[in-house]
Formats: C-alpha cells, sequence, structure tokens
C-alpha cells in the first residue's frame, strides 16, 4: 500500500498549549483552549494548531516553556469565532509569518479579511473537509453558535476527535462525526464539552462508555461537577486535562 492509500496517521502526538488549568505545574492558565497537535504517517510529519485560546501572553509562555517549534505548523484549525478560542489569532499569524491555511467553521467578515490581510489562507468548513491527508473537519454544526471539531485519523481505523467547546452538543457532535467515518471506531473525545451538571455528565460518560472509547478528556468550558460524574462513570479512561498534558496515539 502506497503512502496515498493510507487511511490515516501512524501516530498522533497531542499537547494542550492553553486551557483553563494546569497539568504541568510552572506553565500558565487562561480561560480558552488552544492544543498543538502533531502526526506522522510514514516518516512525514505534519502540524496543526487547533485554536489559540485568548490570551497572547499565556499562549506564547507556555509554547516557550513547552519547548513547541511552531515553525513547524502546517495549517491552522479555529473551532468557533469566540475570544478564547481565536482571540489571539491575529498575534500568532504575525509570529509565524507563514502564509499557512486557516480553517473555519463559517464566514466572519471581518475575522476573514484579518487573515488575509496578514497573507493567510482562510477557508470555510461550512461541510466536512479533509485537509493534510489525515485530518478533517465535522463541517460546520450548531444553529446558534457555528462551530466545527477536528477529526485525526488513524490507520488503525480508529479517530481521535478534539472539540473547542462543543456547542453543538459533544455526543451530537460525536454521532455526526461516527457518520462521516462509518467504518472507524471512536478512540477519543477531547476538548471543552460545555457542560456543567452531574446529569450531563453521567449522560455524556454513559455515551462514551457505550461506544467504548478509550480516553475522554473533558476541560475548558466543562463544569467539575460534570466531569466528576464523567470519572464516575468511565474511571481510568478520563483524563485529567490541562496545560502541558500530552496524549498519543499510535495505530
Amino acid at each position: 500500500m502506497n503512502r496515498k492509500e493510507k487511511l490515516g496517521f501512524n501516530s498522533v502526538h497531542l499537547t494542550i498549549l492553553v486551557d483553563n488549568e494546569v497539568y504541568l505545574e510552572g506553565l500558565g492558565s487562561a480561560w480558552g483552549f488552544s492544543v498543538y497537535v502533531e502526526a506522522e504517517m510514514e516518516g512525514m510529519k505534519k502540524a496543526v494548531l487547533m485554536d489559540t485560546s485568548g490570551s497572547f501572553n499565556t499562549f506564547t509562555y507556555n509554547v516557550s516553556k513547552l519547548r513547541v517549534d511552531l515553525s513547524s505548523v502546517d495549517a491552522i484549525f479555529i473551532s468557533h469565532w469566540h475570544g478564547d478560542h481565536c482571540g489571539c489569532l491575529k498575534e500568532v499569524l504575525e509570529m509565524l509569518e507563514s502564509k499557512i491555511p486557516v480553517y473555519l467553521p463559517s464566514y466572519d467578515r471581518s475575522g476573514v479579511k484579518l487573515i488575509e490581510k496578514l497573507g493567510a489562507t482562510p477557508i470555510i468548513c461550512s461541510k466536512p473537509k479533509t485537509f493534510l491527508e489525515g485530518f478533517m473537519s465535522t463541517g460546520c454544526l450548531g444553529r446558534w453558535t457555528k462551530e466545527h471539531s477536528l477529526i485525526i485519523k488513524l490507520e488503525s481505523l480508529g479517530f481521535i476527535l478534539l472539540t473547542g467547546c462543543a456547542h453543538p452538543g459533544v455526543i451530537k457532535i460525536a454521532n455526526h462525526a461516527k457518520r462521516l467515518l462509518e467504518n472507524f471506531n471512536l478512540r477519543a473525545v477531547i476538548g471543552g464539552f460545555h457542560i456543567s451538571s452531574r446529569k450531563e455528565g453521567k449522560i455524556v460518560g454513559s455515551f462514551m462508555k457505550e461506544n467504548k472509547v478509550e480516553v475522554v478528556s473533558p476541560c475548558h468550558c466543562t463544569g467539575e461537577d460534570a466531569k466528576q460524574a464523567i470519572f464516575e462513570v468511565l474511571g481510568r479512561n478520563c483524563a485529567r486535562c490541562g496545560a502541558g498534558r500530552t496524549f498519543h496515539f499510535s495505530a
């Protein structure tokens, strides 16, 4: 099988750059979310920055502390147009000095004009879109808050789902992703779940358990009561998140 026929990446490494909480001592926290994704396919590496958070100071401080090389970023993926997810996109693009694609959930006039002014290429993902071979946008979901989530496909017919805030509902997003990749298994769901109560947490936890999701890591806009309920349902399959947390997946 040649590289063009590959179904996904051999390995995927995630680094949480910004979150409301800190996982590694010495890093900064800020209300928001940003994750660096590095994926490898037969020696070829691709890197995606999902969301930038809204605090450039926290972002750059943590990037430096974690020794993440942003010069390798091939694309930026913005989950939705809220300031805690794209607030420092301008500064990040200026820092990268690279004409890279920026994948967006919907059209925002000022945001698109800014991206174009800085020499990058805005790409609207109103429908599901595959890019960099193994990455995929779910396509824009949500009636009020337009949002898309990031899918990372693994060669083993598994996939990782990264959510920014999951405004359309994390279960709805997961089911949508499963329909898009009907021959793939959902291996991990990481990101903001936008739920707060124990009841909601139990429902989400039960869904993940029924679908045999290996790693579930709620963060950012997920309330503590909801997190605790998810942990009670999933046990060791529920992983604590926070700035500095890393996840590694192999095909």
